[in-house]
């Protein structure tokens, strides 16, 4: 089952995201979190949306519930990530306040997961994560510091710790895809990665722009992640 009805709506006259949401069943803020690089006060005629249509048949109470705690849990995620690598680049003097509170999102994902799958698994999904935000952190800083040879093997690293987070999902359910789940994962690095050289040579408006694309990347995962959990758990 899906979440929604994805439709493309092609702007026209008079048209604003208000109406759109209103139109569609969805809200503001999910069009514009589908929608990067659209700036939602100023919609250009011809501009093609992507909407997820609250329009049909709806899913039950406790599945848009469980949709909603996954992607809050990616989405803080991906936020104190992004505050991190500003924190780091810059050494800013909330870099450890900031740091701390991105090394509690692995917990909060697999908080998610622990409603399923046994303890042994969910501690298992928490180091992983663990050990992504700790790559990402030395990644920031070899980057930052033009280690190169480092930042190498650190990537490589980081790469392989991925598709293992891809392989521990697809091993604990049978409904997910490891090659889907490594894709989308592998995608989530390499905006990150973009995020971080953008940053590193001062190009704001592409470090912005790879912000938003990652936003809804990771909003994407979550769905995906929430709809195998459905598939196993909530469907016959």
């Amino acid at each position: 089952m899906d979440f929604c009805r994805t439709v493309i709506h092609v702007v026209q006259p008079g048209d604003t995201f208000y109406r759109l949401a209103q139109r569609y069943q969805t809200t503001v803020p999910d069009l514009i979190m589908r929608n990067p690089g659209v700036n939602p006060y100023n919609l250009q005629v011809g501009t093609r949306l992507r909407i997820c249509s609250g329009l049909g048949d709806s899913p039950r109470q406790e599945e848009l519930e469980l949709n909603n705690d996954m992607r809050e849990a990616w989405t803080q995620h991906g936020f104190w990530e992004t505050l991190d690598l500003i924190s780091r680049y810059y050494a800013l003097p909330n870099e450890e306040a900031v740091s701390g509170r991105l090394q509690k999102t692995p917990e909060e994902i697999a908080a998610v997961f622990g409603r399923f799958y046994s303890p042994a698994t969910v501690e298992q999904l928490t180091s992983l994560l663990n050990e992504h935000v700790r790559l990402t952190g030395e990644l920031m800083k070899s980057l930052r510091d033009g280690e190169t040879e480092q930042a190498e093997q650190t990537e490589k690293a980081w790469r392989e710790n991925a598709g293992q987070i891809a392989r521990l999902w697809s091993s604990a359910g049978m409904d997910y895809s490891y090659e889907e789940l490594d894709r989308m994962l592998q995608t989530h690095l390499d905006l990150m990665k973009r995020q971080m050289m953008t940053d590193l040579k001062n190009q704001y408006d592409e470090f912005v722009s790879a912000t938003d694309e990652n936003t809804a990347q990771l909003l994407q995962l979550a769905d995906a992640l929430t709809k195998g959990l459905v598939r196993q758990f909530f469907q016959a």
